[in-house]
């Protein structure tokens, strides 16, 4: 716990460089991830990271489809040690749930049944039992969401979380206004439950708390503008798609070895497919593992070689289903001299 404010992120792909953080029985959180996560980040996106976690403040994140702005939110728990709170919005998210939920409709049923259970204890009279008062207690219908987590183990025990905030352009327009207030002060109330709420600045400034307090990584796939108020409190980074030199250390990473004859000739086809159309879902870098895990497949049955696939014309790729997601994209290259 000491050295919280020692952490960095390097993002190479490399082992965990510092020890998970642990609860007061000594035990890993149990979402902390313990996968080693392959994920090379360019030098410019690893310093933007260690910026947001300088600063605690909302890192947003924009790029085309798979450039790898989810992943980096496990590469950074990873490699942080820190527990991973993931958000997945949706169109009908709100900004509430990512804090908490509460179950009005559970709660309305144990009332109808504890009226009904009371009347029929009534008639034989019988007082009370303990059980039976329990089940109109509020706090029982609250579930905390992934936020309200992070935040909770901020304010009660200093331990920092990463907070994947994932595609917060799909939710309504309003919903990135709603988090506002909670990305500035890292505090909520319930207000179904008197004098219940988290507070993770326990009332000091961001900077005496900033080791303890939650990153949250932010993405978007610009399918909508966000509020100017909103990109106030966040640092940006619009990620790239990763170059051949970045593609070949996340190729060794994801393989464990160095790059083959075959998977040099495969990523040089890659790059040349990838620019040579105009698509309308551009491949992404995990449908490229995955080609490249098939024609290993095929060449570890000695069906393919580096020199056929280098002599193969693009249209006639193998395994094209794994890259190529319409028929409008199939089609341009199809037409490919």
């Amino acid at each position: 716990m000491n050295n919280l404010a020692d952490r960095q992120y390097e993002g190479q792909g490399n082992d965990q460089k510092y020890e998970p953080l642990k609860d007061e029985n000594g035990e890993e959180f149990p979402d902390i991830p313990r996968k080693k996560e392959p994920y090379i980040a360019s030098k410019n996106l690893a310093e933007a990271v260690n910026d947001a976690l300088y600063l605690r403040r909302p890192l947003l994140l924009e790029g085309e489809p798979g450039c790898g702005k989810t992943r980096l939110a496990y590469s950074i728990a990873y490699e942080l040690g820190y527990p991973l709170k993931e958000c997945y919005i949706r169109s009908t998210s709100r900004a509430e749930e990512l804090l908490y939920t509460y179950d009005n409709i559970r709660r309305l049923y144990d009332l109808q049944e504890y009226k009904f259970i009371q009347s029929q204890l009534e008639e034989k009279q019988i007082n009370n039992s303990p059980e039976l008062t329990d089940a109109i207690e509020r706090k029982k219908y609250v579930e905390l969401g992934k936020l309200g987590e992070a935040i909770k183990l901020s304010a009660e025990r200093d331990i920092p979380s990463v907070v994947l905030v994932d595609e917060i352009d799909k939710a309504d327009i309003d919903f990135p206004n709603d988090l506002l207030l909670v990305l500035d002060r890292l505090q909520f109330e319930i207000k179904e439950v008197k004098d219940w709420k988290y507070d993770a600045l326990r009332g000091e400034e961001r900077e005496a708390r900033k080791d303890f307090l939650p990153l949250i990584i932010i993405t978007s796939n610009q399918e909508k503008e966000l509020p100017k108020a909103f990109l106030r409190r966040c640092l940006f980074y619009y990620v790239d798609f990763p170059n051949e030199v970045d593609l070949r250390k996340i190729v060794v990473n994801h393989f464990k070895q160095d790059i083959s004859p075959l998977f040099e000739v495969a990523l040089n086809k890659f790059v040349e497919l990838r620019g040579k159309i105009s698509w309308r879902k551009k491949p992404s870098t995990g449908e490229f593992i995955n080609w490249l895990r098939l024609l290993e497949r095929r060449w570890q049955n000695e069906a393919i070689t580096g020199e056929e696939l280098n002599n193969t014309k693009l249209s006639q790729l193998p395994f094209l289903h794994t890259l190529v997601k319409n028929q409008s994209d199939r089609n341009a290259i199809e037409q490919l001299i």
